[in-house]
Parts: structure tokens; sequence; C-alpha cells
């Protein structure tokens, strides 16, 4: 059985993220979509909110998507799991040379090989970091968030952010 991971915070989960979640959910067995914290990161939403958010697009990907939070590393989290391979998607050129870098660390900690797949041309406008602004100006987010999770998160942020 093959299964693939697809990784990141999620902050909000996008229509990119959608997009990457259900090709990969055609071409692997299983996968498994995991929040991973990252103390750098300031975030707009809760892991609970975001876990939350990433289980309506999994759910609306197929039977064979799952998803969890995780506080180790990739490589830890594949080799527990048993996993194949990460995929990654990449929208452009600057997230292809940072996306080759990780994955040459995780593959030299033993987390195994990562595919790559290009962006929906679409969608590679689309990012957390635009729909976050998106958000905050009032702005049309519906554009960058998946249909299964949309309402929730504007929602959510509507509440935490009311005047």
């Amino acid at each position: 059985m093959s299964t693939a991971l697809i990784t990141g915070s999620f902050d909000p989960v996008t229509r990119g993220h959608a997009d990457l979640i259900c090709r990969a959910a055609r071409l692997f067995d299983r996968v498994e979509v995991v929040i991973f914290r990252n103390s750098e990161k300031t975030y707009c939403f809760s892991e609970e909110e975001r876990l939350s958010f990433l289980r309506a697009v999994c759910h609306a990907a197929g039977k064979n998507v799952v998803c969890a939070a995780d506080g180790g590393t990739v490589a830890d989290y594949v080799k527990a799991h048993g996993i194949t391979v990460t995929v990654k998607g990449v929208r452009n050129a600057a997230d292809l040379a940072y996306e080759s870098d990780m994955a040459a660390l995780n593959r030299l900690a033993g987390g195994g090989e990562t595919l790559f797949f290009p962006a929906d041309p679409a969608l590679t406008f689309c990012s957390s970091s635009a729909a976050r602004e998106f958000l905050s100006r009032g702005l049309p987010a519906e554009a960058l968030l998946p249909p299964a999770a949309a309402d929730a998160i504007l929602q959510t942020y509507q509440k935490k952010h009311r005047p």
C-alpha cells in the first residue's frame, strides 16, 4: 500500500492545498495530511481550528485521505507511519528552491523521498499568506479558500477579529 504525506501549517488551508490533496489522493492508496508545529511562526488560527478546516477538506477529497497534527519532525513521522513519499506543491521558482532544500534535509534525516507537484496554473497566486491578507482587509477571501472549509474559516476569522 502506497502512502503519501502532505505537510504544512495550513493557516488557513487554501484552494491550492485542496487541489494538491485531491491530486495526491488519485495517485496514492492513502494520503496523510499533517499539520506540523513550527515554534518560529505566529498563527492566525489555532491548531484546533486549522485541523477542523483541514478535516473538512480531507473529507471532501476522499475516503483515502486522513489528517492529523504532530509536534515532531517530518522524518520521524515518515518512519513511524511507514510513509513512502512526501508530496509538496510548488507554485514558482522560489517555492521550488525552498522545498528542494527542505527535501534534501528530510532525506538526510531519514525522511524518505519528496515528490514535487507543480501548482495548477489557475492557483499559482493562492497562498495562506494571501488568504490571511484578504481576510484582514475584508476582501473576498472565498476566492482563495476551498469550498469545503470557506464558511468555517470566514466565520472563525470574523469572530476573532470583530471590532
